[in-house]
């Protein structure tokens, strides 16, 4: 709390004097998070993520989404690459774009690809999504990869800026989120910070690539999971510590309503357990008495705008290991919304910064954003 504290206290006195001299291209939209919820009944803290054994530790960065099929684990990385890891060991390697030496910095990013939501099409193929090129089909046998929804693609008005996770509705039917239509994946502060109602939610047909919006003025819809009833799909909105609930189908088809409010950080993927419950990564925690960056800030859209303005994306990106939680927290919750179990590393010593987690009928595989592992943690009973 007291660094936090430092950190705005600076920020204030910086911002009020830069506001008056420079003119600032971004705009920032207000928000108020609610007190964030107490740590007790099913958020008691736990050190159950610290018990994790570290897959390939070392040896990838930043597997985001993780597809769990027996022994077998299927993941894409911070170099622009899907992998295959069979036993704990990378068997097959495919890169869906340009493989560049120096891919997994700030400056190849856009040009190496990031694949970020996998999921299994059919018995054949998976389906990944890359957040600045498009929507790939996979055939990890043949080692081939197909773009079938290109990022560039006009819908509603805009191409697509920050495609992220996906869910398969059926075989020709893909439900996408597109973060932000104005800043790419490597922007990811001015995401954050704008807040703005600028994300959507869109429908691509997989024979034939036309795409369509299902809704648009979302803030920063992340994460996506078919519910178990198929007339819905849950979608985090990840800057309001929220998940929604678009219907797809039936009466309701179209509305959108809040299945969970008030959550304990900001909701990444959102994924099916074993169980029928549903599994979700949470970034930057939230935990009472400790406000984070966001809660802090959150009323003042001046502040945000003068930060924007005047501090370099890539600097943000370096200070946010420095800045955020580090705290490590994944939520379950049922069908009704409700949070039912939670698993945490109350210090961030082992895990922290979880962005998915699948799961088997023994184990957690928890996908990061930033780590160099992919985290296997027992389930707890």
């Amino acid at each position: 709390m007291g660094s936090c504290n430092y950190i705005f206290a600076g920020l204030v006195a910086t911002s009020a004097i830069l506001l008056l001299s420079f003119d600032i291209d971004f705009q920032a939209h207000h928000f108020k998070f609610a007190s964030p919820p107490e740590f007790t009944g099913p958020l008691t803290p736990n050190t159950a993520l610290q018990n994790a054994n570290l897959i390939l530790k070392g040896k990838i960065l930043g597997p985001e989404s993780i597809l769990v099929e027996g022994n077998t684990l299927y993941t894409g990385t911070w170099d622009g690459k899907v992998l295959q890891i069979v036993n704990g060991e990378i068997k097959k390697i495919i890169y869906l774009n340009h493989p560049l030496s120096t891919c997994a910095t700030y400056d190849t990013e856009p040009v190496c690809g990031r694949p970020l939501g996998i999921r299994r099409l059919n018995k054949d193929l998976l389906v990944v999504a890359d957040s600045y090129y498009g929507i790939y089909t996979v055939n990890v046998v043949k080692g081939e990869s197909k773009l079938i929804f290109s990022s560039k693609t006009v819908i509603g008005g805009y191409a697509s800026k920050f495609l992220n996770d996906l869910d398969v509705i059926d075989e020709d039917t893909l439900i996408i989120t597109d973060s932000s239509t104005k800043y790419g994946r490597r922007q990811f502060f001015h995401v954050v910070l704008a807040n703005a109602p600028d994300g959507r939610i869109i429908e691509v047909k997989v024979s034939t690539g036309k795409a369509k919006v299902l809704v648009y003025g979302l803030r920063f819809p992340n994460g996506v999971q078919l519910h178990p009833s198929k007339d819905s799909v849950i979608v985090s909105e990840c800057t309001m510590a929220r998940l929604l609930r678009l219907y797809i189908k039936g009466e309701k088809a179209g509305e959108v309503e809040v299945f969970a409010d008030n959550l304990p950080g900001l909701p990444d993927n959102i994924r099916l357990s074993k169980q029928g419950t549903f599994y979700v990564g949470l970034a930057n925690p939230r935990k009472p008495g400790q406000l984070n960056f966001l809660d802090l800030i959150g009323p003042y859209p001046w502040i945000r705008s003068v930060v924007m303005g005047v501090v370099p994306e890539r600097t943000l990106v370096t200070l946010f290991g420095k800045i955020h939680a580090h705290y490590g927290l994944v939520v379950e919750l049922n069908q009704k919304g409700e949070i039912i179990n939670s698993y945490h590393d109350p210090e961030g010593k082992v895990v922290a910064d979880v962005s998915q987690v699948s799961d088997d009928d023994k184990y957690l595989y928890l996908g990061s954003f930033r780590a160099p592992f992919i985290a296997q943690v027992p389930k707890r009973k």
